[in-house]
């Protein structure tokens, strides 16, 4: 049985770094002509995403639910208002945090944010991750729609988990999967969409059952996808969290681990929806 397959891209197709390894391209294609539909479930921006020269994949779900492109269109949109994102913005530097601003277009941050990401970066993962569409920039251009805003701090900043308390319920923050600590990055996004909304948007556009879903991610920003679809898969490399939620954990992102899961999804698998650890 054919099914929909949503695959987050950082942890999961994409080692940190890293190019996406050979077997999941084989097995992503293998799905396909099979007649399974694969999907894009980021919490990338569009113009963040990674190139896939040798895929072709079906839609994308970016900026965690905020943008969705099927066939090649538009099918859903939501921004933050510009008044509610000048407000947050003010908030989150007068707490001292570096700002990178989502849009369709580009993504923007100041010197000073990009100095201190790479710094993050290259001090807890030891590598860059290559990310589209970065601006270096102290605004974000009027005629463009914040989507998503990703704040980060040294290790000695104000803290992610006051943030958490203190923001305004209109968003929500989840922690971000680029391999940062929680405690000092994480992102903010409009109450009510995530991936697993996009995905329920995605199912409702292609007319197919929840039922025929697979989603596929590594981190805690996956955990409502995961739940959401028929099949939640995590990678082996993945947060204890979202390992505790889904229905099947397969092998590292690096030991065929999007291979094995599409070959779990399509009924190769054992019997029983769960591996057990260890």
């Amino acid at each position: 049985m054919p099914k929909c397959f949503f695959f987050d891209v950082d942890g999961t197709l994409l080692p940190f770094g890293k190019s996406i390894p050979d077997s999941a391209v084989y097995s992503i294609k293998a799905a396909q002509a099979l007649g399974s539909r694969c999907f894009i479930a980021s919490g990338r921006s569009i113009a963040e995403l990674p190139h896939f020269p040798m895929l072709a994949f079906d839609g994308y779900i970016c900026s965690a639910g905020a943008t969705i492109i099927v066939d090649d269109k538009l099918i859903y949109s939501a921004h933050i208002e510009r008044g509610a994102f000048d407000s947050l913005f003010r908030y989150l530097s007068e707490k001292g945090f570096y700002v990178i601003s989502q849009t369709d277009k580009a993504t923007y941050l100041s010197k000073d944010a990009w100095d201190m990401f790479t710094h993050q970066l290259m001090k807890h993962i030891g590598r860059l991750v290559e990310l589209n569409g970065l601006v270096i920039s102290d605004t974000v251009p009027e005629d463009e729609d914040v989507k998503k805003v990703l704040f980060l701090s040294d290790d000695d900043g104000y803290g992610v988990d006051r943030v958490r308390k203190e923001i305004d319920p209109m968003f929500t923050v989840v922690n971000n999967t680029v391999g940062l600590p929680q405690e000092i990055m994480a992102e903010i996004v409009l109450s009510g969409i995530s991936k697993a909304t996009g995905i329920e948007k995605v199912l409702s556009y292609f007319g197919v059952d929840r039922s025929d879903s697979v989603a596929i991610g590594d981190g805690s920003n996956d955990i409502e996808m995961v739940e959401y679809a028929d099949i939640g898969i995590a990678m082996g490399n993945s947060s204890g969290d979202l390992k505790a939620v889904a229905d099947y954990i397969t092998t590292d992102i690096e030991e065929d681990g999007i291979k094995n899961a599409i070959f779990y999804a399509l009924g190769g698998g054992r019997d029983g929806r769960r591996e057990e650890e260890g």
